[in-house]
């Protein structure tokens, strides 16, 4: 807050946010704020979060369009608690904006033979995110060279976008063209995004077990399904092995509080969210198929809140209801494990007494991040959801 004027600007809601998508606005210029009011929708990292005011008054200046992907910080609008003049918002703007440009000074570099922005004095300075420069410099394009559409002529994420486009183009004409391309959706290219960098930096590893699940299966409850006997298995093998209730963020290990279960849940939109089940480890199977089902009933309506995002240590991917009986998932970082789960199988196998019988069998795959999770940790932590399964 200075002079009466407070910036709104994108929130970092988590460890690995960088950037938010403008998804919705609730006020236009001129309208009243209060204190605490949802003014803009921002998505971000597979969820769509509201962003309140921090103070009352007008908002004077909308800087983001809907569409928009902006960094962490970037300037998004304006709200005045008094009277100001239109000079005096600017001037606000101005600062914001420089102070932006600086903040991430140390990860700038500049050639010699290339003026900088500060150099020029006959030109305006060119008005762009870091790391949208950043996109830029990859490619091999002058930042000055583009025309910004945002607002007071900077350079957005869609002016990047084409002139890279535009630079491939022109760089390997013998290309075929594609028509009718479209771009990912936010929230798929967020999974992709992580997901690549998972592929090419994180050493994973996987084991199998199968469970025999005719006698657990017979005193499932109503409105529990597989999947829920499995997550309440893997959260008692949690609290058996709590060393491995852990993230990493590559440098860092961080104790998990409780022991939460994140849950893939395959969305009409083609993306795949983790909502994470939060119920107590000794909590009933009821209570916890409630609260799973209401994940995935927001999860698959794209209304999943940050709050269902808490920190895991695991995901249960669970593919057994298109028929898969095996599969290996990968492991999304921070997190340390996955488990893939398959389909209940009808096979015939041995009893204590060498005896072919019929018995229920589900195979069981633990992805495991090996910089963190070691071979024999996988196997004991895996044995004991297996035998949580099959004993309880």
């Amino acid at each position: 807050m200075s002079d009466g004027l407070d910036a709104v600007t994108i929130p970092k809601w988590g460890i690995e946010m960088t950037h938010g998508t403008i998804v919705a606005w609730h006020k236009s210029v001129g309208d009243a704020v209060k204190a605490g009011e949802e003014i803009v929708d921002i998505e971000t990292d597979k969820i769509v979060n509201s962003f309140e005011a921090r103070s009352s008054g007008t908002l004077v200046r909308l800087l983001a369009e809907i569409g928009d992907e902006l960094p962490v910080g970037h300037l998004i609008g304006v709200i005045a608690s008094d009277a100001v003049t239109e000079d005096a918002i600017d001037a606000f703007i101005a600062a914001q904006s420089r102070d932006e440009d600086a903040a991430p000074a140390a990860e700038k570099t500049s050639t010699p033979a290339e003026p900088t922005a500060s150099s020029e004095t006959d030109a305006a300075p060119v008005r762009i995110a870091p790391a949208l420069r950043r996109k830029l410099d990859a490619a091999g394009i002058d930042p000055a060279q583009l025309t910004g559409t945002g607002p007071q002529g900077r350079i957005v994420k869609a002016d990047v976008d084409l002139a890279v486009e535009q630079s491939a183009a022109g760089a390997a004409p013998a290309a075929p063209a594609i028509s009718g391309g479209e771009p990912l959706p936010s929230q798929q290219a967020t999974v992709a995004r992580k997901l690549s960098q998972a592929q090419s930096t994180l050493p994973l590893y996987h084991v199998s077990m199968d469970a025999q699940v005719d006698e657990i299966m017979a005193t499932l409850p109503n409105g529990a399904s597989v999947n829920d006997l499995i997550v309440a298995a893997v959260q008692q093998s949690l609290v058996s092995h709590p060393e491995l209730n852990q993230t990493f963020d590559g440098e860092r290990l961080t104790a998990v509080h409780g022991q939460p279960v994140g849950i893939a849940v395959a969305t009409d939109a083609n993306v795949v969210l983790a909502p994470v089940v939060q119920t107590a480890a000794d909590a009933d199977l009821e209570a916890l198929a409630r609260h799973s089902g209401e994940l995935i009933s927001r999860a698959r309506g794209g209304k999943i809140m940050a709050s269902d995002q808490v920190p895991a240590a695991i995901t249960v991917s669970n593919l057994g209801m298109y028929g898969v009986t095996a599969f290996t998932a990968m492991v999304t970082p921070p997190q340390v494990m996955v488990l893939s789960v398959g389909a209940v199988q009808r096979i015939p196998v041995f009893n204590e007494a060498d005896e072919v019988v019929a018995r229920s069998v589900i195979t069981l795959t633990l992805g495991s991040d090996h910089r963190v999770v070691n071979g024999a940790q996988a196997a004991a932590f895996l044995k004991t959801v297996v035998a949580g399964l099959e004993n309880n």
